[in-house]
Formats: C-alpha cells, sequence, structure tokens
C-alpha cells in the first residue's frame, strides 16, 4: 500500500483492467463468473447471518416504526402524510408506506429496508476501493468487510434502524466526488439528507472542496433541490408547508442529555447542575474545527488526491459526532465505514483506527442493546439467550442518560412498552403525547463500560486527525519540493 514518502499528486488511473481476470486460468467469461460467483457467496453468508436476527423486535421498534407502521397502513397510505406522527424526515416514511401497500408485515418488511441498504453501502465500498486498487480480491475483501462489521449487522437485521440508508447515499456522494462527478455526488448527499440529518457530518468537507475548486459552488442546488422535491408527496396530500419543511429543526430540540449512549467526550462528564453550557461549548467547539479546517484550505491550498479526500470525509465523520452533544451510539455508523474504506488507501499500520472504531461503537451498542434496548419483546437476545433481552430491564428504570427508558421521536415518547421512569423523566402517553424529559441537560452516563469505549473513541479520533494532518503536510512536501 501507499507511504507518505510516495504519495502522488497525479489522479489514479480509472477503469484500470483488473489484472486477476486471467489468473483463473481460463477465458475472461469464467473469471467474470468466478468473480460473480465469490461476491453472490459473501453476499449470501452475511444476509443468513442478518436472518438469525430477523425476529429481534427492539423498544424503538415496539414503540415508534411499528406504530408508524400501523398509522400508515390505517390511514390509507401516503393518505397519511397530511398530518404529523413520526419525528424521521418522509423519505424514511415513504418506504414504510411502500411496505403497507404490499402488505410485508412491520418487523421483515422495516428490517429488509435497512438490510437491502447494507449491501448498497457495500457495493459503494467496493467501487471506491476499486478505485485504487483494480484488483478483485482486494474489492471483494472490502465488500465482506463491510458487511460483516459487527455494528453494521447489529444496526439493520437487529436494530432495525435507519443508519444503512442515509450512510449507503453519503458513501455514494463521496464515491462520485472522488470519480469527479460533482453533481451526481451532491445529488446522493441530498439524499443522504433526506433521510437523516446526521449526513450534515459531511458538509464541511463539501464547503471544503468548493473552497479548493475541486467541486463547482452550483453543483451544491443539488443538495437543496433534492430535498425539497422529496417533500413533495405530504403537500400534495394536505400536510402544511411549515410543518413539512421544520422536521429537523424539531429534531434538533428533541434530546437535552449531553450524551445518549455515544461513545464521546460527554461519558467523561459528571457534572452536577445546570450543564448546558457545556453543550453549547461543544457546538463551539465544533464549529471552531470547522472554520478552522476551511481557513486553511484558503490559506495553505493543500493538494486533494482520492486518499486526502478521503480522510478529510473520515475524519469530518468521526470528529462531529465525538464533540457535539446529544449524540445517540449510533451516530458514529457513517465513521465506522468510512474508517475501513480509507484504510485500504493507507498503509498496513492504520488499521488499528477502525479497529478502535469499531471497537468503541460496538461498545456502545451492546451497552444500549441489552439495556433500555432489550425489551422490545420476543426474538433472541443481543448476547443472551432467545426470548430474553439481556442484561438491564426495560420498561421501569431508563437507561443512562436515556429519557423514559427509550429513544425516539420528538413529541412521540408512547407509554406502555418502554416508558418507564428514566433519567429525563416519566414518558408520555400514547402516539402523539409529549416526550418525558428535564429542562436541561443531563450530567455524564456515569457507566463505566461507556466511559472506557468513549476512551477507546478518543483515541481513534486522535490517531485519524494526527493521520489527516501528517498526510496533508507531506502532501505539502512533496509539492514544494517539485
Amino acid at each position: 500500500m501507499a507511504t507518505p514518502a510516495t504519495i502522488s499528486t497525479e489522479p489514479p488511473q480509472r477503469d484500470a483492467p483488473d489484472p486477476t481476470a486471467a489468473s483463473a486460468g481460463g477465458s475472461p467469461a469464467r473469471s467474470r463468473l468466478i468473480r460473480i460467483g465469490v461476491l453472490v457467496v459473501i453476499a449470501a453468508a452475511a444476509l443468513g447471518l442478518r436472518l438469525m436476527f430477523l425476529d429481534n423486535r427492539s423498544l424503538d421498534f415496539t414503540a415508534f416504526l411499528d406504530r408508524w407502521y400501523d398509522h400508515i397502513r390505517d390511514n390509507g397510505g401516503f393518505s397519511a402524510f397530511k398530518e404529523s406522527f413520526a419525528d424521521y424526515n418522509y423519505p424514511y416514511l415513504y418506504l414504510i408506506a411502500i411496505l403497507t401497500y404490499l402488505h410485508i408485515p412491520a418487523l421483515i418488511g422495516i428490517k429488509g429496508i435497512s438490510i437491502a441498504f447494507d449491501f448498497v453501502l457495500a457495493a459503494f465500498a467496493y467501487r471506491i476501493v476499486g478505485i485504487r486498487y483494480p484488483a478483485f480480491w482486494v474489492r471483494a475483501l472490502a465488500f465482506g468487510m463491510i458487511l460483516f462489521l459487527p455494528t453494521v449487522v447489529a444496526n439493520s437485521s437487529y436494530w432495525g434502524q435507519a443508519d444503512g440508508v442515509y450512510s449507503a447515499f453519503a458513501v455514494g456522494g463521496v464515491y462520485f466526488l472522488l470519480r469527479r462527478r460533482p453533481w451526481l455526488a451532491c445529488i446522493f448527499i441530498g439524499l443522504a439528507l433526506s433521510f437523516k440529518l446526521q449526513a450534515i457530518f459531511l458538509i464541511p468537507v463539501v464547503a471544503f472542496l468548493v473552497l479548493r475548486r475541486h467541486i463547482p459552488w452550483r453543483s451544491l442546488l443539488a443538495i437543496p433541490a433534492v430535498m425539497l422535491v422529496l417533500d413533495i408527496p405530504p403537500l400534495l396530500v394536505g400536510a402544511p408547508i411549515s410543518e413539512v419543511l421544520s422536521v429537523y429543526v424539531s429534531q434538533t430540540g428533541s434530546y437535552k442529555q449531553l450524551t445518549l449512549g455515544a461513545p464521546n467526550l460527554y461519558q467523561w462528564i459528571s457534572l452536577g447542575g445546570n450543564v448546558s453550557w457545556i453543550a453549547y461549548a461543544g457546538i463551539g467547539v465544533v464549529c471552531v474545527l470547522t472554520v478552522a479546517a476551511l481557513l486553511y484550505a484558503l490559506r495553505r491550498k493543500p493538494v486533494l488526491d482520492d486518499t486526502m479526500i478521503l480522510l478529510a470525509v473520515t475524519t469530518s465523520a468521526l470528529v462531529v459526532p465525538f464533540f457535539l452533544p446529544a449524540m445517540h451510539e449510533r451516530y458514529f455508523y457513517m465513521a465506522e465505514v468510512l474508517t475501513v474504506i480509507v484504510a485500504f488507501y493507507l498503509p498496513m499500520r492504520y488499521w488499528i483506527i477502525p479497529l478502535l472504531v469499531q471497537i468503541a461503537s460496538f461498545g456502545g451498542y451492546y451497552d444500549s442493546l441489552t439495556g433500555d434496548q432489550a425489551g422490545g419483546g420476543g426474538g433472541r437476545g443481543f448476547g443472551g439467550a432467545p426470548g430474553q433481552g439481556g442484561g438491564r430491564p426495560t420498561g421501569g428504570q431508563g437507561g443512562p442518560g436515556m429519557p423514559g427508558g427509550g429513544q425516539g421521536a420528538v413529541g412521540q415518547q408512547p407509554g406502555g412498552q418502554g416508558a418507564g421512569q428514566g433519567p429525563g423523566g416519566q414518558g408520555g402517553g400514547g402516539m402523539g403525547g409529549s416526550r418525558g424529559g428535564s429542562s436541561g441537560y443531563s450530567s455524564g452516563q456515569g457507566d463505566t463500560s461507556l466511559q472506557i469505549y468513549a476512551g477507546i473513541m478518543g483515541l481513534a479520533v486522535l490517531s485519524l486527525v494526527s493521520t489527516t494532518v501528517l498526510w496533508f503536510r507531506r502532501a505539502h512536501e512533496v509539492i514544494r519540493h517539485r
């Protein structure tokens, strides 16, 4: 693999012939069949692993996703969007609506959506690694590694979350950035933002690339254009425009904790009283770091090759959720995938970075999935016996830092299953009830294991930031001495 001493500022060869194409000792057609067969075997094994967890019902599914499915089905499919009933943005709800039209059961359908995007995500990883390494076996390794990442498997097949959906579009946007197709890149980033606000972690790098004239500023118009087009269906059925356009604004105020299970900086903060100033300080740190990076782009004009772009994207995806308050454990998802992809562009020793990120993130997952998310009902327990949720009880004491024992929608904290007395207060009534929560930010979670995971994530952040700075500096030295 490349080393900093051999940094090249020339764009890599595109669509180079695969040197393994004729390695099977047969015709190109036979070699192609072998490659397809290998990918099919990897995909089949990944799907089989996911099917093992398909019957698990997490608290999030029982309290929110299942109810959203029922609401859409009982109110005529897309006609249900004339009123607000969920805090996810509309494109994801469209997918649930399609499930109701096809009469696909909620649990299977919702998890099926997430699992399908796991494969889209792996396909883009395959393509990005293929830019640097045309050899099939390296690309196949990247494809398999993404599909078998513990957090990727747990997020979709066990938990039924949608982080793979927006991340697939975001990584697709990165792929098109590397292929110098800025309009397609911005369309995909717009799709990612339409599904989850967390795709905004990429925006500092997009601004960086605009300032460096790597992409034209006009291509940025595709991002809001995609988001606005995807908001048209609810407007057509009578939803108020102010409500349609304010989903993310409402989301930003739905959590008041410094951290919600995320292995980030705030796991080490255990101050009493009103500590909301710490949250604002964290937001300020992210803003300062972003502005500093943009000023650096203007002043030093660093060289941008594929490795540089990937390092910048990955650093942003990891640093931003580490310093921002009110982050869930799942908000490192994009960084978990990107650290694996960028490791293929770096010397072997840098594989320690995705390993650290995966340990820290999966630790946060495990803590949540055996705690406040363990009691959705039925299925195989995460790390426990079939039918048992695992460690911490649900429905009584909520998980640390989790209001009412569950994560959910703004204005959507349901009673019944999962509602309970948590640090954020008691959960509200049925769908549409008010979310329980304190008026200020809670302090750190006080969970020793999460503090350890946060330390591991902090080490990953320091390693990645130092690697990015080193790479940019050495690239600058190479250019200066030419």
